[in-house]
């Protein structure tokens, strides 16, 4: 073990002359000693710190003084009871009354001692030196000649008149002092090396890792110099603070041009100080070959919607907002069914917001741009982000999985506690295929893993919601066009209530972007509706702008027109077959 390095302030020569002596004396310890008392030893303390001691001596108010301020530990060499008794005799000696004045750690012992033996002596303790020149001063006018007293004490009755004795500190209290910093010291190493071996575990872990006090002074970082956007990496984390204090754990998902992080959050508190701990995971790997498919969200990326406030006339939707109310607060998957533009997005947000892993991101999986392929590199990745756990995962357009996906995906949830550890959310198109309708990946998803269902209605299913739905669309895109609209001229709203929605709340919003549009007063006029709604209104198709070869069969030619209807239904099978008049199993048989 290397030598401990002492840096010993001594209030007067005789002491600093006998911790020289004894440090010879030892083979353990190399002593930098000054001669310094309280304030002026304080300053020189601050002053020599930074040279590289592993401690401080010094002796009674110089000690407490320098331990308030310094960073090292502070060995105070104690006085003995043997010092004391030493001083109390020299002063018996003194035919007139004598007082023992001193800070703390000198007037206890002598309190001691004086209880012990039964002593008549008069002691005032001291807690700054302000106090010394009125207590010496109260004591020298009731007739006290003789003050003991360790150097500042001396120094300032001298200057009264009043006679002294310094209260001198033998060799064994220094001795002890000396043995106290070793064992300190020992404590110290065994600490240090810990902190040692827990940083090179948590510098070799594979995690970036970053501690900030609540100050936000940093404590601890294996953040490299190099990684890109570190500065607004820290800048954020700092951000999160009241976030983390409020919920003591958080995770969220942050992504800075080409790199997305996740990072987790967790709060400790040490005697009473909270300290904020972030880990930092680079998903960039598990993420990039999904950039289309995937997207994270925060429940502060949308408007806060309480599922609580919302409001509608229909009672089948009503029945909806009730359930959804409770399946956001239970860990069952959830399925959302209903026809595109509904507003599946919306109810799945909202589910997100009010459920159990609002604190934690949304993650948003688009069925419809991830392969059989890309669909196995996402499960079999070792940085899936499926392996994390207390999150709500929406995966929409299940409908669009082929039947390669629809395997994969069902062996993941039968292998794996994937759907278990996390908040499911699926959402499919209702009538879209009847081979998905029928398929064993949605029996699965609805009798296997038990997921709730929310069979969302088409807005001509609820047309009394829609005069609610035109205000608040309102409300919304006014502030993007600078425009006051209130609302619409009578009988408008009728039109609105009365036309065919083929594209649900979709379309009714963006006939209400085209309505604010075209308006400059603060009512929308009816005949600007019926115009907006006319040129929604699609028109019948023509085969003249269809290449069709009319030499061809019957047969041929009816097949030719069901592709384009389909197309034209973007390939919704309950919709082409509804137009072309027949029932969806014959359209199945003429285009297999």
């Amino acid at each position: 073990m290397r030598k401990i390095k002492i840096l010993a302030i001594a209030p007067y020569a005789g002491l600093r002359d006998l911790i020289n002596d004894i440090s010879q004396e030892r083979d353990d310890v190399e002593i930098h000693s000054y001669i310094s008392d309280m304030h002026d030893g304080l300053m020189l303390a601050k002053e020599l710190e930074h040279k590289g001691y592993d401690v401080i001596l010094s002796r009674a108010g110089t000690a407490e003084l320098i331990r308030k301020e310094s960073k090292l530990p502070v060995i105070d060499i104690n006085l003995s009871l043997l010092d004391m008794m030493r001083s109390i005799k020299l002063a018996q000696n003194y035919s007139g009354k004598f007082a023992i004045v001193g800070y703390n750690t000198i007037t206890k012992i002598a309190k001691q001692i004086c209880e012990l033996l039964q002593y008549d002596i008069e002691i005032k303790t001291i807690n700054n030196m302000e106090e010394i020149e009125k207590t010496l001063l109260a004591l020298k006018d009731g007739g006290i000649g003789l003050i003991v007293g360790d150097v500042i004490t001396n120094t300032h009755a001298k200057k009264m008149g009043l006679n002294t004795i310094l209260i001198t500190t033998g060799k064994e209290s220094i001795i002890n002092a000396f043995d106290e910093a070793k064992i300190f010291f020992k404590s110290l190493e065994k600490v240090a090396l810990k902190n040692t071996v827990i940083k090179t575990l948590l510098e070799n872990s594979g995690s970036s890792i970053i501690c900030f006090d609540e100050q936000d002074a940093i404590i601890y970082s294996n953040l490299k110099e190099d990684i890109t956007n570190l500065n607004n990496i820290i800048s954020d984390l700092k951000y999160l603070k009241g976030t983390l204090i409020k919920n003591t754990e958080i995770k969220i998902l942050k992504k800075y041009k080409d790199t997305s992080f996740l990072v987790k959050g967790i709060l400790s508190v040490f005697d009473d100080e909270k300290f904020l701990t972030y880990y930092i995971y680079n998903q960039t790997n598990s993420i990039k070959p999904f950039e289309d498919a995937i997207r994270f969200s925060s429940a502060e990326d949308y408007p806060q919607i309480n599922i609580d406030t919302f409001n509608s006339s229909n009672i089948t939707f009503q029945n909806i907002i009730e359930n959804a109310k409770t399946y956001a607060r239970l860990k069952s998957p959830i399925i959302i069914i209903g026809e595109r533009g509904t507003g599946k997005d919306t109810i799945a947000y909202t589910i997100y917001q009010n459920g159990l892993n609002s604190k934690n991101p949304l993650i948003i999986i688009d069925s419809k741009y991830i392969s059989e392929k890309k669909w196995l590199e996402f499960f079999e990745s070792e940085h899936s982000l499926f392996l994390n756990s207390n999150f709500t995962i929406y995966i929409k357009n299940i409908h669009l999985l082929d039947e390669g996906s629809q395997k994969i995906f069902e062996s993941y949830l039968i292998n794996t506690n994937f759907y278990k550890r996390n908040k499911l959310i699926f959402s499919m198109a209702s009538g879209y295929s009847e081979n998905f309708d029928n398929s064993s990946f949605l029996y699965f998803i609805k009798n296997r893993i038990n997921a709730l269902p929310l069979l969302v209605p088409t807005l001509n299913q609820r047309r009394e919601d829609i005069p609610n739905l035109v205000s608040l669309y309102l409300n919304e895109l006014n502030p993007s066009y600078n425009k006051q609209v209130i609302g619409l001229e009578n009988d408008a709203i009728t039109l609105l209530q009365d036309f065919d929605w083929t594209e649900n709340i979709d379309q009714l919003k963006r006939v209400i972007r085209e309505l604010i549009i075209l308006t400059d007063s603060s009512y929308i006029k009816y005949e600007t509706v019926e115009k907006v709604l006319k040129d929604e209104t699609p028109s019948s198709p023509i085969l003249k702008f269809y290449d069709i070869d009319l030499n061809k069969t019957l047969e041929e030619i009816s097949n030719d027109i069901i592709k384009i209807v389909l197309k034209e239904e973007n390939y919704n099978t309950t919709k082409a077959a509804k137009r072309l008049g027949i029932s969806r199993s014959t359209l199945w048989r003429k285009i297999n």
